[in-house]
Order: structure tokens, then C-alpha cells, then sequence
């Protein structure tokens, strides 16, 4: 209980954080908006102070700067009050003192206000308007994500939980269920076992749990699918393709395909994964297509005819390039053979200087898959995983969800990958180091 409390974020910090990028927001669609369809009136300033802050800061950032100001908008005085960092120099004024300036607001609600030199396109340059535009997007995902994280921080823990050291466990009941691989206690029903993510055997001792077939009392096998009733019995051999071309899986649990890449933990890391790309693409396919027509018009040597189509073309790419890498993750699984491993020297040019050459190794692992395809894993210099983790005559699965390999017998290796994050894992782990996510042992 103590350690939940501790990882978890409290609420008066939750509640500063929201506040504080949802005023972000504000202030970035507040301008963006008067700048677009804003009114503008002559206001007095009555207060204003100019502080030098760094006499060597780039453009615009040598002062702080303080302003308070007040006009008349549909009859009635609206004040306003605005600090910035700029260049300006103008002497304080002095107790009665007061000048006057332009004021931008919104004519169905005039609270919302800011001097035209801070709200209009004109006057903001380039940098500002980018900024204003890209901002809200950043600050909305941070946003969402700091609420997820605090909506799915307890249960992320809860399902990574791993079981306390096996002790003597008491007698089983109905209600009393423990894993019979590490001991971890569980609840009444469950599938997979939370802390080491091993099928469980269902509590009904007459029904089979892969078909749901009635079964005679005493039965060590299901008389309709031939599945094994008792865990700790041995499956027979079925005669397929599959099987009769690689040998039993051994008690390890380091020779056969995993049956981890079904289990609800990964499967739910998948669908994470896949939200997460599909929010990266539409963030890809948006920035160009606003950013150049912005560009456009508030450059002049930049016509916006040709920004727009440069920004559209652009975006299309992007778009396209997405749904076929995210095509890809919907693939089925498939199974092949290394069958051959070679490494090559290339040469490839930086741009620039004509003699600017960059020379490196290439390293390519031939695979033919089941279907009689060929696929080839190409890796460059020191990034050469696959080619040093995969021999010749090795056969490993493809997992399309998460775009890595699965090696079949991993009985002699010291490593093992972690198929969600691809980081190397001593062999004796069943939990990845980085990412917590179940090993496909």
C-alpha cells in the first residue's frame, strides 16, 4: 500500500499541472483567435515598466516588460494587463502618466484582450506565429497524456505486479486459487497468471478449457480436442506440418515459440503501441499542412499558392507512409528459416562537397518463410542485432505487431529480446528490464 501511494501523482500537483497547460493553451488560441477575427481600439496605458534582464540575450529577450491598460468596447471600460519579453526601451511612466495604443479584442467578449502588437500577424513575426499555432497541439498532448497516466498508473502496476518468493501454499478450493508455476495467489476465474503470465487451468474439473467439451470424471485428456486436463500433464505430439518439422518444447521453456504474444498484457501493449502511432501520423500529416501555408503568408518570397501545395503534397506522404507502416502491423504472424547471413561493404553520399562519401557495412539475414517468400533483415555498421542473434538454419517467428523476431530454440543463448521494445535481456529474466513487459519464453 505504501508503494502505490508513492508512485502515485497527488492530486493537488495533477490539478497545478492541468491548470497550468490548459492556461498555456489559452493564451496561444486566445491570440491566434484575435489575431483572425479580433476588433481593434485606441487604449490608454497607464502603467508601464521596462526591467533589463540580460544585456547579452538574443532578440527580444534583453527586458521584461509590464503593461496595464484600459479601453471602451460597446460603451463600457475594459482593463487588461500583459508582461512579455521584448527589445523595448520606453521611459516608465510616472504616477498620471499615460500614452496611448492600439488594443485588439473580441467583440462578443471583450475580456478577452491584448495590445495589437502582441495579436496581430503583422506585428508577431514569423517565429510567434509558428509558435502559437503549434503550441496548443503540444500542450493538448501533454495534457491527455499526464491525465492517462494518472487514470492508468494504479492499473499499470497492478498488471506488472510480480508474485512474492514461492512459499508452502495451503489447499486449494474453488476460492483459494494459486499458479502452479511461481505460486502467485489468484483470483477466481482468470486465464493467465499476472505475475508470470502462464495459461491457468480453469476451476471446473469437468470442463476442458480449450474447447469447452464435457468431460468424463478422471480424464487426463479432453476426448474432443486431445488437450491435456491436468497442467502438469505432457500433450501428446500432434502430427502437423508445424510440429513435425521442430521438436517439443523442453521444460525451460527456451525451446518452442512462445504462446506470450496471445496473453491479454500483451495484447493490450499492442493496442497501446498502435494508438500511440496512429497519434504520431495524424501529428506528421497536420505540421506541414499548416505550417507551409502559414509560411506562405508571411513570406514574402514565399508565394502561397506554392506553399499550399508544397504543405498538401507533403502531408499526402506522410499519410501514405503511415497507413502502410501501420498496414503492416496487421499482418498475420509468419514462420521461417535463416538461411543465409553476409555482410558488405557500401558507400553512400552526405550531400554537400562531392567528395563527401560516407562508407559503411551493411549486414543482410536471409529468411525463407513457410510460404516460400523471402524476406531479408538489413541492418547497418554497429547496429547489427539480428545478424550477431540469428544463425543459419535458425527458425524464428515474425511479429507484425511489434515489428520483431522470435527465435525458436533459445536453449543455448545468454540473451533473449524483448519483442515489444527489442532490448537485449539476460536469459534467466522472464520480464523485460526496460519496457516490464512479459519475455516470449
Amino acid at each position: 500500500m505504501t508503494k502505490k501511494n508513492k508512485n502515485k501523482i497527488p492530486l493537488p500537483i495533477l490539478i497545478l499541472i492541468c491548470a497550468v497547460l490548459v492556461f498555456a493553451m489559452y493564451l496561444s488560441l486566445s491570440t491566434l483567435t484575435l489575431a483572425i477575427c479580433g476588433d481593434s481600439v485606441m487604449g490608454t496605458v497607464d502603467s508601464y515598466q521596462s526591467r533589463l534582464d540580460d544585456t547579452d540575450a538574443t532578440q527580444n529577450r534583453s527586458r521584461t516588460i509590464s503593461k496595464g491598460y484600459w479601453f471602451l468596447a460597446n460603451g463600457k471600460e475594459y482593463r487588461g494587463h500583459v508582461m512579455y519579453q521584448s527589445d523595448e526601451a520606453w521611459p516608465n511612466l510616472t504616477e498620471g502618466e499615460t500614452h496611448s495604443e492600439r488594443i485588439r479584442y473580441l467583440g462578443l467578449f471583450p475580456y478577452v484582450n491584448k495590445p495589437a502588437m502582441l495579436s496581430e500577424f503583422s506585428e508577431m513575426g514569423e517565429v510567434a506565429i509558428i509558435y502559437h499555432i503549434l503550441a496548443p497541439i503540444g500542450y493538448l498532448l501533454l495534457l491527455l497524456l499526464v491525465i492517462r497516466t494518472a487514470r492508468g498508473g494504479k492499473k499499470k502496476k497492478t498488471t506488472v505486479r510480480k508474485p512474492a518468493a514461492p512459499q508452502i501454499i495451503e489447499a486449494r478450493s474453488d476460492t483459494n486459487m494459486f499458479c502452479y508455476n511461481c505460486g502467485n495467489k489468484l483470483p477466481k476465474g482468470v486465464v493467465f497468471c499476472s505475475g508470470c503470465g502462464v495459461k491457468i487451468q480453469a476451476s471446473t474439473p469437468n470442463i476442458c478449457t480449450t474447447c469447452g467439451a464435457t468431460l468424463p470424471e478422471d480424464a487426463e485428456f479432453c476426448i474432443s480436442c486431445g488437450k491435456a486436463v491436468n497442467l502438469r500433464t505432457p500433450e501428446p505430439m500432434e502430427v502437423s506440418q508445424a510440429s513435425s518439422s521442430a521438436p517439443p518444447q523442453d521444460d525451460t521453456g527456451l525451446v518452442g515459440f512462445s504462446d506470450r504474444c496471445n496473453s491479454p498484457e500483451i495484447l493490450a501493449t499492442a493496442q497501446k503501441n498502435k494508438k500511440f502511432s496512429i497519434g504520431c501520423m495524424w501529428i506528421l500529416v497536420f505540421v506541414p499542412l499548416i505550417g507551409f501555408p502559414v509560411a506562405g503568408l508571411l513570406m514574402d518570397d514565399f508565394p502561397f499558392g506554392e506553399s499550399l501545395v508544397i504543405g498538401v503534397g507533403i502531408a499526402l506522404i506522410m499519410l501514405v507512409v503511415n497507413l502502410l507502416a501501420l498496414r503492416k502491423t496487421k499482418q498475420p504472424m509468419w514462420d521461417g528459416v535463416v538461411v543465409n547471413k553476409y555482410s558488405k561493404e557500401k558507400s553512400e553520399h552526405r550531400g554537400g562537397e562531392d567528395d563527401n562519401w560516407r562508407t559503411y557495412t551493411e549486414y543482410n539475414t536471409i529468411i525463407n518463410t513457410d510460404g516460400g517468400k523471402k524476406k531479408i533483415i538489413v541492418e547497418k555498421d554497429s547496429n547489427r542485432h539480428m545478424y550477431d542473434y540469428l544463425g543459419v538454419g535458425d527458425k524464428v517467428r515474425f511479429h507484425p505487431k511489434f515489428g520483431t523476431y522470435e527465435k525458436y530454440d533459445k536453449s543455448k543463448d545468454r540473451i533473449i529480446y524483448c519483442n515489444v521494445c527489442s532490448m537485449m535481456n539476460p536469459i534467466q529474466n522472464d520480464r523485460c528490464e526496460r519496457c516490464n513487459n512479459l519475455l516470449f519464453k
